[in-house]
């Protein structure tokens, strides 16, 4: 196997492990991975400069696969502007949300479908797109090759030079005495296209001081679900009094001691694949 797709896998895999013995036995929450549906955004924002970038690469009256799309953090923004978008997404928490907002919207471009990415069947689109999904992915060539598939002008991917565990990672430290190897960021993800013969726009976003929340009880409770610690316990307090100690007001809402700024990427490219393919790709 290519040194860089073994690599990114081995990362991946030192993730899986290092969080399996941080939630350890007798945890409640034993999730390998901590998952939670997305903030409510205005889906008719106008400074969130990773959507301007993406509105650059899906063009008026597209069709747009939203793969991992959650809440609908960009599908609705993208809405405003598509043709159609369809959501994939393993997450039923994730969708009953997106649902209850594009009825509060009014959208009628939107769908959701409630399966994993390597497992669903969907009809191509213009582009396919998936944001802070990849570095998530063991298995990522297939992952990547049916986004090439399922699109039929452009796949754009939206990731970060490092992943968004970032602020999470003092706090573990602090409340279980370790912290996960990082998951694969930009560089990584360069490297396994590059291994896969795709090669790659890169638009570097302007790097943005990270954000946990607004206000300590909101940041808190946030930071509960990241690490998966139940409220009042042992590790709570050791949460609680981590929090004392590393958050950190700003203008944009509170952030973490020592935490790097945050740097997005728009990743795109044209697929290479056969255009006589079936508008439904086989799997």
């Amino acid at each position: 196997m290519n040194s860089a797709i073994e690599a990114w896998r081995e990362q991946v895999l030192a993730f899986d492990r290092d969080m399996e013995e941080i939630r350890g036995a007798g945890q409640e929450h034993g999730r390998k991975r901590p998952v939670f549906a997305s903030e409510p955004l205005d889906p008719y924002r106008t400074g969130d400069q990773a959507l301007n970038a993406l509105y650059e690469v899906v063009g008026n009256g597209a069709e747009v696969l939203d793969v991992g799309g959650g809440a609908g953090r960009f599908a609705l923004s993208l809405a405003t502007r598509a043709k159609h978008v369809t959501v994939v997404d393993p997450s039923a928490e994730s969708l009953d949300l997106l649902r209850s907002r594009i009825e509060e919207f009014g959208f009628g471009n939107v769908a959701a479908v409630h399966e994993r990415w390597e497992d669903a069947e969907v009809p191509r689109a213009d582009v396919t797109f998936c944001s802070l999904v990849l570095h998530h992915v063991l298995e990522a060539v297939p992952f990547v090759r049916k986004l090439e598939e399922c699109a039929r002008d452009r796949v754009a991917v939206l990731e970060m030079v490092e992943t968004p565990g970032s602020l999470a990672v003092p706090f573990y430290e602090r409340v279980y005495g370790m912290s996960p190897t990082p998951l694969p960021g930009v560089p990584k993800l360069m490297n396994l296209l590059w291994a896969m013969d795709i090669f790659p726009d890169v638009t570097m976003l302007s790097p943005e001081i990270p954000v946990l929340d607004a206000d300590r009880n909101s940041a808190l409770e946030k930071l509960r679900r990241m690490l998966a610690v139940e409220e009042d316990s042992e590790a709570d307090e050791r949460l609680r009094a981590a929090s004392d100690e590393l958050l950190e007001e700003t203008d944009e809402g509170l952030t973490v001691q020592g935490v790097k700024m945050w740097r997005q990427a728009i990743i795109t490219w044209k697929p290479t694949h056969n255009g006589s393919r079936s508008e439904t790709p086989s799997h």
